[in-house]
């Protein structure tokens, strides 16, 4: 019979205990010393519950206790700290817990992506094959199709291509592949070469795009392409769902040592349920609005991605109806 159970180590602890204690008996009978009989049986006795507690508690504890130490890759265990160690394995615990709920969330993000990548292709790739299809059941001879459908094809083979350069900067930005190139720059002269380059189509939603400067200075260290990314989706996504009519603002502000930077618009807003979600890549507010105005649905992780690897992080307050203000800082030059 296996003694690895609560109660089988105790009576074994009581059998061996109680024929130590005839011993003794019979001992005391004989008329030896009762002094050292009491010690025979104490020696005996710590003897036997050593033994116990160092084969069937420590030896057992300490092997699971090296296997902690073996998934935290630290050095190997010489000697076991009972008091520790039943705090030790819950922390232990609570770390993993903590991994395994992190790749459950990961894995149903990943398979959302997925899902939602799939969605994103297969519009284009449907258009694509339709317009093909009814030019080659004859539409290639309709001057008044053939034309048409061609430039729609392109405009799908064209949102394509954006979808899959977006991903691709993303990849490289989540997989630090692309390193950041860090130097002095104007930041009012970057906003100005945004504005200028959606001058056309600010216009034709009559929005006014404006930038006022409270900082004392117009220099700022980070990655000077990156950041006009960030400066192109923003302003851009203002402007798509802006109001016509309306106002996008860029403004700067001193925080010490940074530079507080507020892209602001009075455009349609967020409503309070998205703003969590809203730099998840293909998330979208409006989605019928977004297929209307364009966009890959992935400029605002792009934005977050660029942000976060200069260390910093992109804020956003929305009200419904009333517009939208997202934010970020940078070191001051």
């Amino acid at each position: 019979m296996k003694i690895n159970t609560p109660i089988r180590i105790a009576i074994f602890l009581s059998v061996v205990i109680f024929t130590f204690a005839i011993c003794i008996f019979y001992l005391l009978e004989n008329k030896l010393n009762p002094l050292f009989s009491l010690i025979v049986f104490f020696i005996l006795t710590v003897a036997l519950i050593y033994y116990i507690v160092k084969r069937f508690f420590h030896e057992k504890i300490k092997v699971i206790y090296k296997s902690i130490y073996k998934f935290k890759r630290t050095s190997s265990v010489t000697d076991l700290d009972i008091d520790n160690a039943e705090r030790e394995v819950a922390e232990w615990l609570d770390a993993k817990e903590d991994e395994l709920n992190a790749y459950k969330k990961e894995e149903n993000y990943r398979r959302e992506f997925i899902g939602n990548v799939s969605h994103e292709l297969k519009t284009p790739i449907f258009n694509i094959q339709g317009y093909i299809q009814t030019l080659l059941d004859g539409g290639i001879n309709d001057r008044d199709i053939n034309m048409k459908y061609l430039k729609r094809t392109n405009k799908s083979v064209d949102r394509m291509i954006n979808i899959v350069e977006d991903l691709e900067v993303i990849s490289r930005l989540e997989t630090d592949k692309q390193e950041l190139d860090f130097q002095q720059f104007n930041i009012v002269d970057l906003v100005q070469e945004v504005f200028d380059a959606f001058e056309l189509k600010s216009s034709l939603m009559n929005i006014t795009l404006e930038q006022n400067n409270e900082s004392q200075s117009e220099f700022v260290i980070g990655d000077k392409d990156k950041i006009q990314q960030v400066f192109m989706n923003l302003i851009s996504n203002s402007i798509k769902y802006g109001r016509k009519g309306g106002t996008t603002k860029v403004q700067f502000f001193d925080m010490e040592k940074n530079m507080l930077i507020e892209i602001s618009d009075n455009g349609i807003g967020i409503d309070e349920d998205s703003l969590n979600r809203l730099f998840e890549r293909f998330y979208r507010v409006d989605k019928n609005r977004s297929r209307e105005v364009g966009g890959t649905g992935l400029g605002l992780a792009i934005v977050k991605h660029i942000v976060e690897a200069h260390k910093q992080t992109i804020n956003v307050r929305s009200t419904l109806g009333i517009g939208s203000t997202f934010s970020f800082i940078l070191e001051k030059s």
